[in-house]
């Protein structure tokens, strides 16, 4: 009675990852050693990890596979901007994932994630495994408990209606800068979806720009309501934990 039924040959199914397994805790050398996934550069080891390097704009899927620890270099976008018409030049749009357990880290006001419109993030994390975007000092153990504004942080743009454009549902052509000069949100898409932030952990985060413009913790600009954010916590961010500008997130 004990006895599962399975609809696949063999210990794992084909879904199941080194992160996600019956085996996890008590056994070794199941599954391949990791590597740093395509998209990223091992620049060493950090804590026994392959340290993988991100920088840049990526217009193909990034997947943060679970047995590195990733360090986030200067402005990283995930996609480019398909505008609040879906339709704007050189408009790119890309999945960042991110398994349950990883870690992210910056190491500067300047080193922050924008998920730009159009694009999507998908950070599954577990109540036991959460992801957590922290600062290099919270890694090494070296950042003080008050610690603020070691990294910049987590930036979402979409495409759903924000204020300050007239007419029922927004427009799509209507746009706003976000703060902290990190691209655009707005249009008219109030289902629009962002992907999912699920059992994650911002810490050590937020940079001041220039006066009043400042990188949050976690900043969700003209996010739809077909995002789905549940167990989320910032901790010590030298601006806001979470802002909104407009969306229906």
């Amino acid at each position: 009675g004990f006895f599962e039924t399975a609809a696949y040959t063999g210990a794992f199914s084909p879904t199941e990852t080194s992160s996600n397994n019956w085996a996890l805790g008590w056994t070794f050398d199941v599954f391949e050693p990791p590597t740093c996934p395509t998209g990223t550069v091992r620049v060493g080891e950090l804590n026994g990890l392959n340290r993988c390097e991100m920088q840049g704009v990526f217009t193909e899927d990034l997947h943060l596979t679970f047995g590195n620890i990733y360090q986030v270099t200067g402005r990283v976008e995930i996609g480019a901007d398909v505008g609040g018409d879906g339709q704007a030049a050189g408009g790119d749009p890309a999945n960042l994932t991110i398994d349950a357990g990883v870690t992210i880290f910056g190491n500067s006001g300047a080193d922050f994630i924008q998920v730009n419109r159009g694009s999507k993030i998908f950070a599954n994390g577990t109540v036991n495994a959460p992801i957590v975007f922290t600062a290099l000092a919270d890694v090494n153990n070296t950042a003080a408990s008050t610690a603020r504004g070691l990294w910049g942080g987590v930036i979402i743009n979409g495409r759903a209606p924000i204020n300050t454009c007239p007419g029922p549902g927004g427009l799509a052509t209507c746009e706003a800068q976000v703060e902290g000069s990190t691209g655009f949100y707005g249009g008219d898409q109030v289902a629009d979806n962002s992907g999912r932030l699920n059992y994650v952990q911002v810490k050590h985060s937020g940079f001041e720009v220039t006066p009043n413009n400042e990188l949050n913790g976690i900043t969700l600009a003209g996010v739809g309501n077909g995002t789905d954010i549940d167990f989320v916590q910032v901790h010590n961010s030298s601006d806001d934990g979470i802002e909104w500008f407009g969306g229906t997130v």
